[in-house]
């Protein structure tokens, strides 16, 4: 698992050439920047998120909400109670045609929804970045720097070398996220 280090800067000049610098780093990632106003260029330095699904479970939600809506339809017309009106044949996909898109918007729109929650780790009420006591001036006067050091075989001297790199770039303090 990958360490999350947070490091308080004392004005906005100093954390933007510490964004700059660590990302150029190749060991450390830039994870996120917590802010009393927006800082210029701030957004350009954190790096990209990993990849999302919630457009994948939204394609396989509506697919799968309009062939279900489909098979019911088919399966009571069809098989249950078949009723034939006006001399149509009784699976006339045009009787079919609203229901199902209507399934389909409805599978998608729950997909998509249960996908975003999933996805931003919601609900979540309490973030373990709550606990460090200094992250409350974050609204007031201090700039913090979010880094992930190391990969998924992060190690006590991948923080040790994030520390120094960290303090070396002007930060007042460098703490470890709980996880």
């Amino acid at each position: 698992m990958s360490i999350l280090l947070l490091a308080e800067f004392r004005d906005p000049q100093t954390l933007l050439a510490a964004a700059r610098q660590t990302r150029e780093a190749t060991s450390f990632r830039v994870v996120d920047a917590f802010t009393p106003f927006s800082v210029e260029g701030m957004g350009a330095l954190i790096d990209e998120l990993p990849p999302n699904h919630v457009r994948l479970a939204i394609l396989l939600g509506g697919i799968g909400g309009a062939l279900s809506g489909l098979g019911l339809q088919l399966y009571s017309a069809v098989w249950a109670l078949p009723i034939v009106t006006g001399g149509r044949p009784l699976a006339s996909w045009p009787d079919f045609f609203f229901a199902t898109f209507e399934m389909g918007i409805l599978g998608a729109a729950l997909c998509g929804f249960v996908a975003l929650l999933w996805g931003c780790g919601l609900p979540r009420l309490h973030h373990p970045l709550f606990d460090l006591p200094q992250f409350e001036r974050a609204t007031q006067d201090r700039f913090f720097l979010a880094i992930e050091a190391g990969g998924a075989d992060a190690d006590d001297a991948d923080d040790g070398g994030a520390r120094l790199h960290l303090a070396g770039l002007g930060a007042l303090s460098v703490a470890r996220v709980p996880a």
